[in-house]
């Protein structure tokens, strides 16, 4: 079960993080290039998340804003 887990994320590094080839040289090659696949893949994950959270963050500022009766009132009186 947790094989086929894993499975789908390793195809996604190997596939869009560049883990098909090793570009460092020496014994500590592989695990570098491992470790930086995975943290690119953890740092998009995070860049998701943050990116959900402005959006909400914009979505309520807008709510809060227009339910705002002055600013109902400056709105539909022209700001003037």
């Amino acid at each position: 079960r947790t094989r086929a887990a894993i499975e789908p994320i390793i195809g996604h590094l190997k596939t869009d993080f560049r883990l098909a080839k090793n570009y460092f040289m020496g014994e500590t090659g592989p695990q570098i290039n491992a470790l930086l696949a995975a943290t690119a893949w953890n740092m998009k994950k995070m860049m998701e998340l943050l990116k959900q959270k402005i959006i909400f963050l914009f979505y309520k500022i807008q709510i809060m804003l227009f339910s705002n009766p002055v600013f109902k009132y400056k709105l539909n009186s022209g700001f003037c």
